[in-house]
Formats: C-alpha cells, structure tokens, sequence
C-alpha cells in the first residue's frame, strides 16, 4: 500500500487552514465596506438604495460562519444559524414602514435560538446580582417608553425579556466575544426603541446599525473561537 509523507499531509493541513483564514478575513472586510455604505446611506437618509446594502450584511456574516465551519475543529451549530438567518429576515422586514412587527418577532425568535445555541456553554457561574440588573434594564427601558408603545406594549415587553434572557446566558458562558456581542445587541436595540418610539434622529439610527453589526459580528466570533470548537 502507497503511504503518503506525513509532511505533506501536515503542508496540507497548514494550506486548508491558511485558506479558512484569508477567506474569513475577506468576508468580515466585506463587511466593513457594505456597513460604512449603509451608515452612509443613512447619514443622507438615502432609504431607497438602502435595499441594495443592509441585506448583503448577514449573508456575509452567514458565509462567514459556514465556510469556517468547514475546518475539523469547527463545528456548525444548527441553532445559531437559525438565529442568523431570522436576523436577516429581521433586516429586511425594517426596510418596510410595515415591517416592525413582523421584524420584531423574526428577531424575537433569532434571541430564542440564540439562548438554545448558547445552552451547551453557558455552564458556569455568574454574580449573582446580573439577573437584577438586567430586570432593572427591562423595567426601567419599559416603564419610560410605556407612554410611547401604544398597542406594541405586549410585543416590546416579551421582546425585552427575551433579549435580558440572551444577555444572561451570554454572561454564562463566559466566552469573551459572545458577551460582547449579546451587550451590543442589548444596546443596538435598547437605541432601536428610541428611535421608534421616542425620538427617530439619524445619529440614533447610525448607532443602532453600527452596534448591531457589532453585536452579529461578535457573536460569530465567539461561536468560532469557543474551546469546543477550537480556534480559528
């Protein structure tokens, strides 16, 4: 039987892993340029051409996440795709004055498979005082835009418990980058109700998709680089 050199089995492997690593490094360029677009666009409050950018962001982030999945160390978690995939629905049904609730509920349920993708790592433990402050975040956030929500109270209140509960299993599983990325996103959205409900400034608008790239951008990172899944 024809044995093949350990050393080139080694060169390829090195060769496999060198690839994963340039197109990664493509992808996530690709990212930065499309965002700066967007935030472009929105700084003109140019909303038509805006079509043509924010929904090329998550199918990045989404190539990002299953190419890099193809190394033996990486696994692709089922569960976290979903939730990538339903913040991209997310992302196109905001484009639409009609979309918001149909937005919110796309990204209610991305946060609910979030929480289940982050449930094998989230096992160690926390301060005890996080869970009463982030039900402080939720209570104080709904009790000054109560006035404001009209008939969204229900949908914004579950959506609010949701995201805490993101927040949280985030915090347990003491993966730097999955921490970061669930505090973006308490943030990206905590500005998205202000700028729904309360006040709609562009500046506002600009902080919410620069945190909420952010936010996705950290949470792949952090899928990728945890210690079940080796490094990229």
């Amino acid at each position: 039987m024809e044995k093949f050199p350990k050393k080139n089995m080694a060169k390829d492997c090195c060769l496999t892993v060198d690839n994963l690593f340039m197109k990664s490094k493509i992808l996530q360029i690709i990212v930065l340029i499309v965002l700066a677009i967007d935030l472009f666009l929105i700084f003109n409050n140019n909303i038509e051409l805006r079509f043509f950018t924010k929904p090329i962001l998550l199918p990045v982030l989404i190539l990002w996440y299953i190419s890099s999945s193809k190394s033996e160390k990486i696994q692709l978690n089922a569960f976290f795709l979903a939730g990538l995939i339903l913040s991209f629905f997310g992302d196109l049904f905001l484009l639409f004055k009609w979309g918001f609730l149909p937005g919110l509920g796309s990204f209610l349920l991305a946060h609910v498979f979030y929480i289940i993708s982050f449930k094998k790592k989230a096992q160690h433990q926390v301060c005890k005082f996080w869970p009463i402050i982030l039900s402080l975040y939720a209570s104080i956030l709904l009790v000054f835009l109560f006035p404001y929500l009209k008939e969204m109270k229900i949908p914004v209140l579950i959506y609010a418990v949701v995201i805490s509960v993101m927040m949280y299993n985030a915090l347990k599983t003491h993966n730097r980058n999955l921490m970061i990325g669930a505090l973006f996103f308490l943030i990206s959205d905590t500005l998205l109700s202000f700028y729904m409900f309360f006040q709609p400034l562009i500046m506002l608008n600009l902080l919410v998709m620069t945190t909420y790239i952010l936010a996705q951008w950290f949470l792949v990172r952090g899928m990728l680089l945890s210690k079940d899944n080796g490094r990229l």
